[in-house]
């Protein structure tokens, strides 16, 4: 009953304006199991406090600004890119509690430009949001499941080094000045760039380099693997550096 009342009350804001006129229209939404609900090709479990949902490996090598986009985003620097829309990630982050799409959200002055650049990053604000940590699930050529931090699958081009392992922030995107959300008009969930317009940010040293993440080709499946992406809200508010 708790679920379903905030999925009415979240419901009710997006009909006030509250929420992105995208998700006036919320998505299906059916509990399959006791605190676990099916939200469009999202899986929300309550207990756990996760959202999964499909996806494919888009990149194995070279600079990435992305972690993960939509099919129609930025594929050509995204390690990993979905089907499914930012809004609807959006929506249930929204229904576990995430707190990053209200008092903790960017201002309409922090807006980046079209491109991201490294005049940009060198100004970029501070982002404060919920942690989150993001795994990746996938059935290897030996038919056996895995399971990994997605740092695993990113290095810092320099040092060659796996990106460090620990919580993203869920930062929650914004509106931009034709009252759009911008996460679902960019097609953007994950950055290791500081980008305001995306869903989730990273906290790591290095975030205002546009040159400094690659995929890790060593730890990186195919291109086209399918992949099951994993978010999971954890304990505690971060800030960008």
């Amino acid at each position: 009953m708790h679920a379903l009342r905030s999925y009415l009350l979240i419901l009710g804001l997006a009909m006030a304006g509250v929420l992105p006129a995208q998700e006036a229209v919320a998505p299906m939404m059916q509990e399959i199991s006791p605190g676990v609900f099916q939200i469009g090709k999202l899986r929300l479990d309550k207990l756990a406090r996760t959202v999964s949902f499909p996806g494919r490996v888009n990149m194995t090598k070279d600079l990435v600004e992305y972690v993960l986009v939509t099919t129609m985003g930025s594929t050509h620097e995204s390690l990993l890119a979905s089907e499914v829309q930012p809004s609807d990630l959006h929506f249930a982050m929204l229904l576990l509690g995430a707190k990053g799409a209200g008092l903790l959200a960017p201002q309409p002055g922090d807006a980046p430009p079209g491109q991201i650049d490294a005049d940009y990053l060198r100004r970029a604000p501070r982002l404060k949001g919920d942690n989150i940590t993001i795994a990746v699930k996938w059935k290897g050529k030996d038919g056996m499941e895995h399971s990994v931090p997605v740092e695993d699958w990113l290095m810092n081009a320099d040092t060659k080094k796996p990106a460090p392992h620990g919580p993203w922030i869920y930062t929650g995107s914004m509106f931009g000045q034709d009252g759009g959300f911008l996460a679902q008009q960019a097609g953007m969930f994950v950055s290791v760039v500081t980008n305001p317009a995306a869903l989730i940010n990273n906290p790591r040293p290095g975030n205002n380099d546009d040159r400094l993440w690659a995929v890790n080709e060593k730890a990186v499946p195919p291109v086209e693997t399918p992949v099951e992406i994993v978010f999971t809200l954890t304990e505690g508010i971060s800030e960008t550096k």
